[in-house]
């Protein structure tokens, strides 16, 4: 038995003399130590393998960039977004270019069912930056106003609570319906929302809804990204569902008044200076008229209601051709305008189709820009009423002349429809060089203008614009046409125009992406006399000096 502390072993004559085992003091067992123990106690020197020292350093030094990074991503988000309180949902401080104007929670009883924030031009902003706070009805009223100048007001919807695709619509609906005065555009929303709820179900917590309201009564409605197609004549409608008086969220209102008003604006820059300057002298380049907009084209409403063309063409048919295909081409347009750069967006859609060098060096963007203008005189070529049947005055007086007979004319049209060959359009142009009317088929997204033919009257034959309804059975669409829904009145303003009688015909009212509604002969004449301007414009003006630009309208020139 070891019975010294310092580890001597006890001399065998001391082991047993007289020594009871039991009452012996037992070693303290030491703990094992590991080799460099002693070596450390001691002051001597151990060595650890540099490659271990390394990694060690890297592992620590890549453990703080990730907490400085985590942190600084937080910062950048708190500071950079605007929360809705009740909720927690973020909402980004801008929208491409549009600033954050307030959020709030719609609230359903006890259910917090999706938080809504707005974004809209600074220049709305900016009207109401200088009222109080104190006295919210009357920001909202003045607000309210600003917005139907702004080009563009989005709101965002982001679902906190489940609700089903027919229930979302018919909120939504409900809530714009009382405020609006065309049941058809509601009708025609609350089934866009429908459409794009169920293509995922249901309206569930994460889903985004989002509203972009245009200057033209537009709104486009969008889910998750994707855009299912637009109403026409209810933007304001929709902001009143949450800015007036008995709106759907007074949080959101609140929001509003607080982001928004009792703000000091910040003193113009010199850069924001010279913009402004710029502006003025684009804006006064052209005599007499001359009104801007941004240069992006914007899908046109149609000028009746979807089931107005039934039985010729079904509400479906002309639900998918205006929402899905001619929406796409105005689409595609823009973004290649966009990456096209400045030399594209001063560009109106006439001047694309007629350049016959862009036709060959991007044939993308001159094919888009050919089916925008082809489309949006096509709408206007059919009547919702009163549609059909023969045309009288000075265009029936030149198809007797050109073709021998209406009939003739007729059946011309028809068997030039019925060759066509492919996806491609029938146009009656008038060529003024031979100063006659003619039959024209184009392919693909061709258009008379291109080859100086001033365009009377346009029929479709791209499959989208009558197979739901007939497959291939091409001749009864177009027999339908010419009996219930072609619009003479429409042709009759375009020969008038071909002949240089008479102002910009209606087409063009809608044709460039200013959405201006152009105003043209009698009625411009009689609008400037009320307002004591214009006092001498004639109804006719010869051949017409007219240019629809991206940025602009002219409506003439002397």
């Amino acid at each position: 038995v070891a019975c010294c502390r310092h580890g001597q072993k006890a001399s065998p004559k001391r082991r047993g003399q007289g020594m009871n085992p039991r009452t012996v003091q037992q070693p303290r067992r030491r703990r094992k130590r590991p080799r460099w123990y002693g070596r450390v106690a001691h002051g001597m020197a151990i060595t650890i393998p540099a490659a271990v020292v390394v990694r060690t350093l890297l592992a620590a030094a890549a453990l703080c960039l990730i907490f400085v990074a985590v942190a600084s991503a937080a910062a950048a988000a708190a500071a950079a977004a605007l929360v809705d309180p009740a909720t927690g949902i973020a909402f980004d401080d801008d929208l491409s270019g549009l600033p954050l104007f307030g959020v709030g929670c719609r609230r359903k009883g006890p259910i917090k069912v999706y938080s809504v924030g707005m974004y809209s031009d600074t220049s709305a902003r900016s009207s109401v930056s200088s009222l109080s706070r104190s006295d919210k009805a009357g920001a909202l009223s003045a607000l309210r106003e600003a917005l139907k100048s702004s080009d563009t007001t989005t709101f965002i919807l982001k679902m906190n609570f489940k609700v089903g695709a027919a229930k979302m619509a018919d909120a939504i609906a409900d809530s714009v319906a009382p405020r609006a005065s065309d049941a058809d555009a509601v009708e025609t929303l609350k089934k866009l929302i429908l459409d794009g709820v169920s293509a995922k179900g249901a309206a569930t917590p994460g889903t985004v809804l989002r509203f972009d309201c245009w200057a033209d009564g537009g709104v486009k409605v969008s889910v998750d990204g994707e855009e299912v197609g637009s109403a026409p004549g209810l933007s304001r409608a929709f902001c009143d569902v949450f800015l007036d008086d008995d709106g759907v969220s007074p949080a959101f209102r609140d929001s509003v008044v607080r982001n928004c008003c009792g703000v000091t604006s910040a003193p113009a820059t010199a850069t924001d200076s010279s913009a402004a300057q710029h502006s003025e002298s684009k804006r006064s380049s052209h005599n007499p008229l001359h009104i801007h907009r941004k240069s992006h084209f914007r899908l046109p409403p149609l000028p009746y209601p979807y089931d107005a063309l039934q039985p010729v063409i079904s509400e479906k048919t002309l639900r998918a051709h205006h929402l899905k295909h001619n929406a796409k081409y105005v689409e595609t347009v823009n973004e290649l305008i966009d990456a096209g750069g400045a030399k594209l967006r001063g560009l109106s859609l006439v001047q694309m189709v007629k350049d016959g060098s862009l036709r060959k060096t991007d044939p993308a963007l001159y094919n888009n820009a050919a089916q925008c203008w082809n489309h949006q005189f096509y709408w206007k070529c059919m009547a919702g009423a009163g549609g059909g049947g023969e045309p009288g005055g000075l265009l029936a007086d030149s198809i007797r002349r050109d073709f021998g007979s209406f009939d003739n004319f007729r059946k011309e049209m028809v068997s030039a429809s019925m060759r066509a060959f492919g996806s491609g359009w029938t146009w009656l142009g008038y060529d003024g060089r031979k100063g006659r009317l003619e039959v024209i088929t184009t392919s693909g997204g061709g258009n008379p203008l291109s080859e100086d033919i001033t365009p009377i009257l346009a029929i479709d034959m791209w499959e989208h614009a009558y197979y739901l309804d007939y497959q291939e059975r091409r001749i009864e669409y177009v027999n339908g046409f010419f009996d219930r829904l072609v619009n003479w009145k429409f042709a009759e303003k375009n020969m008038k125009h071909a002949l240089g009688g008479g102002f910009v015909p209606d087409v063009m009212h809608q044709v460039s992406s200013s959405r201006v509604a152009i105003i043209g002969g009698d009625d411009f004449r009689e609008m400037g006399e009320a307002q004591g301007n214009y006092h001498a414009i004639p109804a006719k003006l010869g051949p017409p000096v007219w240019d629809l630009v991206g940025d602009s309208v002219i409506l003439a020139e002397t």
